[in-house]
């Protein structure tokens, strides 16, 4: 590998890191403001409605039976060893295969718009409001499924950066639309049209780019074949199933809740969750923009180079997993009750779950990030689907006795008798490195930090509810965080982490401002 090659794989990562921080600061900042400017329009039930169809969009995208993972995982192995050939018989298969399935997804879809309404315990009078809308979320997936085959190659070619740009263009575009549509009174509709809208802008925009990238990609139905589908298809059904399994770990919790507790509670759980879903996109981000990096790596047999990316992402997405739980746990409850007000609050219970399945969350992530780019795909996804399975299970059990608490908790639960130590194993061995101390290696140093900064959350917690409004939830997280990313830089990250990270730091000033 050339020192150009390495540069340009590296300025990449970061430009993908910088424009991925960006969109999702955007993301949390429209969602902070627009979340209680909806709830001023539409009621406690109908934002259910539109959350719960959210997770249902998930289901219909299982459809895709994994073809756009398994373009993405090949095509950034043809990017570390190029072959043009190769690369366009595998995008026209993939693009030709999901215009098929886009045709099921509009069969499916609208069967489930019409169907929703009665396997919820929707009001009777928003049933024809939420048959339409279900429409017109359907008709964005299929856009933004027909185009999948696109973004796919812009990831593989470590062009995040650009898929980042036209997802902060998707979030411009939805957040306006639906604010002028809510003045109008245009209602839950008003969430369907702008969503539909943006995805026709973006998914557009990325076709466009991905041309002007590869100028020889070609995209012909002579190019497309029953053996490359199968090549495809036969990683790619594994994605399918790890992925459908990732939506009963973690979407169903919704969905239970509606059908066992109430669609108000749906409500609840979805705000009281709202800062630990937008702070682990960020900490996400980390592992997703990795992956094609150690694909092509992996394509060049640069074992010992993955393993030193391995170990770093795991400090850095655990450890400040463990710092952003822990501050959003000290000013949760002041923040929610002054965004949404308290009635939205799950409470303590809640917001204590919340934190552990959210540190649990991402044990594995760098694991999977690893196997997947190693394209060992097919024993995650038989251990996710257990994985899914118990907790499907344990979340019904739970429900009765705990309510959503026991619903939240059947997550990590779940996750700790499967995932926790299996992953670790499958990477350890692909590494061919002793289980116990691969594991120990990886863990101690976090375990340190997580036990240090437990008290220090608790008391900033109480200090966050003695104080009123934005004010308390500030303080609460901000002395929780500043005595963890103390600790994080001193006590977890080793010599090696600490000089990366201002390597990378440095990179980025001149990628952002170059002299």
């Amino acid at each position: 590998m050339t020192s150009a090659i390495k540069h340009s794989r590296t300025r990449n990562f970061i430009a993908g890191i910088f424009s991925g921080y960006v969109m999702m600061f955007a993301t949390v900042a429209v969602g902070l403001w627009l979340t209680p400017f909806t709830l001023r329009f539409l009621d406690r039930q109908e934002y259910a409605i539109f959350a719960l169809m959210s997770d249902a969009l998930m289901w219909l995208g299982l459809l895709d039976l994994g073809i756009t993972a398994g373009l993405r995982a090949k095509a950034a192995h043809l990017a570390g060893a190029p072959d043009q050939e190769r690369l366009n018989r595998l995008a026209s298969t993939a693009f030709f295969s999901q215009n098929v399935i886009v045709a099921a997804v509009l069969l499916v879809g609208g069967g489930l718009a019409f169907a929703f309404p009665q396997f919820f315990p929707v009001r009777a009078d928003l049933h024809t409001e939420a048959t339409n809308l279900m429409f017109l979320m359907v008709l964005a997936l299929v856009l933004s499924m027909g185009t999948q085959t696109f973004s796919a190659l812009l990831i593989a070619h470590q062009q995040m950066y650009m898929d980042n740009a036209l997802g902060l263009l998707n979030i411009v575009t939805r957040t306006v639309l639906t604010v002028v549509l809510l003045k109008a009174g245009w209602g839950l509709y008003s969430l369907g049209i702008a969503n539909l809208a943006a995805k026709a802008t973006s998914s557009g925009l990325a076709v466009v780019r991905t041309f002007r990238l590869i100028p020889g990609l070609q995209i012909r139905r002579r190019f497309a074949s029953w053996e490359v589908l199968r090549s495809i298809g036969s990683l790619g059904v594994w994605f399918s199933l790890g992925g459908l399994a990732q939506i009963i770990i973690g979407g169903l919790d919704r969905i239970v809740t509606a059908k066992l507790v109430s669609m108000e509670m749906v409500t609840t759980l979805t705000l009281t969750s709202r800062l630990y879903m937008f702070s682990g996109g960020l900490i996400l981000l980390v592992t997703d923009t990795a992956r094609p990096m150690l694909g092509q790596l992996i394509g060049q047999k640069k074992m010992g180079g993955v393993l030193k990316i391995y170990r770093e992402l795991f400090a850095v997405s655990l450890g400040c997993a463990v710092v952003l739980g822990y501050s959003i746990w000290a000013g949760n409850e002041s923040f929610i009750k002054t965004w949404v007000g308290p009635a939205n609050y799950g409470g303590m219970a809640l917001d204590t779950v919340l934190i552990m399945n959210f540190v649990v969350g991402f044990w594995v992530r760098p694991n999977r990030a690893v196997l997947s780019a190693s394209l060992i795909v097919r024993p995650q996804s038989l251990s996710q689907i257990l994985e899914g399975g118990l907790n499907l299970l344990l979340s019904i059990l739970l429900a009765r006795p705990f309510g959503v608490v026991g619903i939240v908790i059947a997550d990590g639960i779940a996750s700790i008798m499967v995932s926790c130590w299996y992953m670790p194993y499958l990477t350890a061995k692909l590494f061919g490195i002793s289980f116990a101390r691969f594991v120990w290696d990886d863990i101690s140093r976090i375990l340190l930090l997580g036990l240090c900064l437990a008290p220090i959350a608790y008391w900033a917690r109480l200090m966050a509810n003695s104080v009123s409004g934005y004010g308390g939830a500030f303080l609460g997280a901000s002395i929780t965080g500043c005595a963890g990313l103390l600790m994080l830089w001193f006590v977890v990250f080793t010599s090696g982490v600490r000089g990366r990270v201002i390597e990378y730091a440095v990179k980025l000033r001149q990628t952002v401002l170059p002299s």
